[in-house]
C-alpha cells in the first residue's frame, strides 16, 4: 500500500477525526471513482462516489471504532495497481494508521 499524501490537521465542527480517501483510477490516470472512509467518535463510514457525480452512497458502516477497522476497509477497497491513497486528520490517529500500514507492508 503506497500513501500518496498525508496531512495532519485539526478537525472542524461536524468533520471526522480522520479521513482516508481512495481515488480509483484507470491506466491513463483519470479518476473514475472515490471511496471516502470517515472515522468519527462513534462510527466509521465508507462512502463511494463515481465520476458521474450522481451523489455519494454509504457502502459500509462500522461501530467497531479502531484503526484496525479502518485498515480493513482500506485493504478491501484499495487496489495497489492504480489507486491513490490519501490520509488527512488528527495527528494522533493518522500517525498510528501510517504505522499500521507500514506493519502490514512489512509482513
Amino acid at each position: 500500500m503506497k500513501i500518496k499524501y498525508y496531512e495532519w490537521v485539526r478537525h472542524g465542527i461536524g468533520e471526522p477525526l480522520l479521513k482516508v480517501q481512495i481515488f480509483k483510477k484507470v491506466e491513463d490516470g483519470k479518476v473514475v471513482a472515490m471511496y471516502d472512509i470517515a472515522y468519527y467518535v462513534n462510527k466509521i463510514i465508507a462512502i463511494y462516489e463515481n465520476s458521474t457525480l450522481d451523489g455519494p452512497v454509504v457502502v459500509e458502516e462500522n461501530d467497531d471504532i479502531n484503526l484496525a477497522s479502518v485498515l480493513k476497509l482500506i485493504k478491501k477497497y484499495y487496489d495497489e495497481a492504480n489507486d491513490d491513497l490519501i490520509i488527512r486528520g488528527e495527528r494522533y490517529l493518522g500517525e498510528k494508521l501510517v504505522e499500521l500500514i507500514a506493519l502490514e507492508e512489512s509482513e
